[in-house]
């Protein structure tokens, strides 16, 4: 004997989404069997009428299904350009922040230059010329 737990879980398996599938499904045999057996004609033509409209509703729920469907795998490739997209922007601001250090190196060391060509600069202005030297 199965628990109900195993029990419940089979059933929504069998169901699909919660749409009543399971159901409908069973519905449309008892209606066939009913068919089947039919006495007259009139009772004959309502259960064929009851099967055509349980089976309307199941190829609608099959069909909604399969729009659901289409529109997942449309929303997973949408995501999968979205993950693209910003794996490419992080790539992109990797490299720029790579130039961007580059740069920084570079005015630092021509800051250093500067500071080192002032120093010389006010080091030489307190000596004398060569012209004046030479004299």
């Amino acid at each position: 004997p199965s628990s109900p737990d195993e029990v419940i879980r089979k059933r929504l398996l069998i169901d699909g989404d919660g749409a009543g599938d399971d159901r409908r499904i069973n519905l449309l045999v008892k209606s066939f069997i009913k068919w089947c057996n039919s006495g007259s004609q009139e009772e004959g033509y309502s259960q064929y009428q009851r099967m055509l409209s349980t089976l309307s509703q199941c190829e609608f729920s099959m069909g909604k299904t399969l729009l659901v469907y289409d529109m997942n795998l449309r929303e997973m490739e949408n995501y999968e350009k979205i993950y693209k997209d910003i794996e490419n922007s992080i790539a992109a601001a990797h490299e720029k922040i790579s130039e961007c250090k580059k740069q920084i190196l570079q005015a630092k060391r021509i800051r250093k230059n500067r500071q080192e060509y002032d120093a010389l600069a006010k080091v030489i202005q307190h000596h004398p010329d060569r012209h004046e030297t030479l004299k």
